[in-house]
């Protein structure tokens, strides 16, 4: 069997930034499972960049028709491939949508589906949602996290409460928030400080692995009042929360990779995350900006509950929540 897979191969197409997540989750994954030599990447975007969507879009439909690959994995981004060409591809090989963001993209993810023989959704709901539309093409394929980059590496501890995460108005004012309650907490991400440095894959697991208490903050909308009042001091966050197209949380890859890693987490509750983890028994859950505190005062000073709960969240995860894993019940699925 061979699959290939159309991806950005750098975060957002942009180099400096590193890897996509579609490269570290999706297709070095199905590398591991599958051998080097059965599967395939092509990087889309930057072929996009250097010879338009037309030819690109040809090119892409040449290596089909030379490679023969049983499935190909495309991870959209935005309007790079033409309802002609999906139709061309699929003359040749099983062609799969696999969307990381399908709840709060509804509009571009229902102007694509119709040219797919399956796409994928991570959220539970969601893919009963289409089913119940009689969309049946349609997997569940929770993110997960790559079992061979997020590891448990029992490193010594330097932080007490760390976030990792890029800097926003929503973001900046919970940080600044725990900071008036007298909570310390280490960020990590751009936009953050001045040298504006995105961190290394390494980098980012080593903090994991180096924190008592790993924070998993909302990249989603924030209502509480305080936070809207505040808001309107500044013009520059006005604008950033209206163009914040986010007004839906989901579970994210954040969710998996820090309990790979072994760490203790404490996250914004989304609804689903307890058919993935035990709430409380293996990842601890805020129920608003108010309590974030205090559940870190709690957890610092229960240590032996917070480990407990940590090494719970990473067997589960290992036993259970593997990237490795899911995307091969994609490909499974799609076979039969």
């Amino acid at each position: 069997m061979k699959v290939l897979v159309a991806l950005m191969l750098y975060d957002y197409g942009e180099k400096q930034r590193g890897y996509s997540y579609e490269y570290y989750n999706v297709f070095l994954p199905l590398k591991d499972q599958m051998g080097e030599n059965q599967v395939i990447l092509f990087d889309y975007y930057s072929k996009f960049l250097k010879s338009g969507l037309v030819k690109m879009n040809q090119y892409l439909g040449e290596i089909i028709q030379s490679e023969k690959p049983d499935v190909t994995v495309f991870c959209l981004y935005k309007e790079q491939f033409e309802d002609r060409y999906l139709a061309s591809f699929r003359e040749h090989t099983k062609t799969v949508a696999y969307f990381i963001d399908d709840e709060w993209r509804q509009e571009f993810v229902r102007r694509y589906i119709p040219h797919f023989d399956h796409f994928t959704t991570r959220d539970y709901y969601m893919y009963h949602s289409y089913l119940a539309e009689g969309l049946d093409q349609v997997i569940f394929t929770p993110l997960g996290f790559n079992e061979n980059i997020y590891v448990k590496k029992d490193l010594p501890i330097r932080y007490d409460v760390s976030f990792v995460g890029g800097c926003n108005t929503e973001r900046r004012w919970i940080i600044k928030f725990l900071q008036n309650k007298g909570i310390n907490v280490n960020v990590f991400g751009r936009g953050w400080n001045s040298d504006n440095n995105w961190l290394s894959q390494e980098q980012m697991v080593d903090i994991f692995n180096q924190s008592r208490i790993n924070l998993n903050l909302t990249n989603s909308k924030v209502y509480d009042i305080r936070f809207l009042i505040n808001a309107l001091r500044s013009p520059v966050d006005i604008k950033s929360i209206f163009k914040n197209p986010k007004n839906k949380e989901g579970i994210k890859g954040r969710h998996f990779e820090i309990c790979g890693c072994g760490g203790f987490q404490l996250s914004f509750y989304v609804r689903g995350l307890n058919l993935f983890y035990g709430i409380d028994k293996e990842i601890v859950v805020y129920e608003n900006i108010d309590s974030i505190a205090d559940y870190i005062r709690f957890y610092l000073k229960n240590e032996g509950l917070r480990m407990k709960i940590a090494q719970s969240g990473y067997v589960r995860s290992v036993k259970d929540h593997t990237s490795q894993k899911y995307i091969m019940r994609m490909i499974e699925h799609v076979m039969e």
